[in-house]
């Protein structure tokens, strides 16, 4: 999970100092491992219980969702315009979460005004 990086990070860093100091790895590493895993289990049981998606056939961006799941697997950042009304507030989380995005985290996106 996003959330639990910082935290194992951490772990991470104080297994490595005590590799590089020759001490034992401690209680550290067994932690490590055990926060890991029950992200792990987090993660699993948020991407099984992740809603069905459907699409509103009569909205344009439904129509076009195999064309912008490519762009977004394929390039880090996509911009999508389209006319209001047209689907891309509500049909765009929806095609991300099909991608696996929002599993690990929060699914975002930003509309200028």
């Amino acid at each position: 999970m996003r959330r639990d990086r910082p935290a194992l990070d951490r772990l991470w860093r104080k297994v490595q100092q005590s590799h590089r100091h020759g001490q034992p790895y401690g209680r550290n590493l067994q932690r490590l491992f055990d926060d890991l895993d029950r992200s792990r289990q987090r993660r699993a049981r948020r991407a099984a219980a992740a809603p069905k998606v459907t699409y509103p056939p009569d909205l344009p961006i439904s129509q076009k969702r195999d064309d912008i799941a490519a762009l977004i697997r394929d390039h880090p950042v996509v911009v999508v315009c389209g006319e209001t009304g047209s689907g891309k507030s509500t049909q765009l989380p929806k095609i991300l979460l099909e991608l696996g995005y929002g599993h690990d985290g929060v699914i975002a996106h930003t509309q200028p005004r």
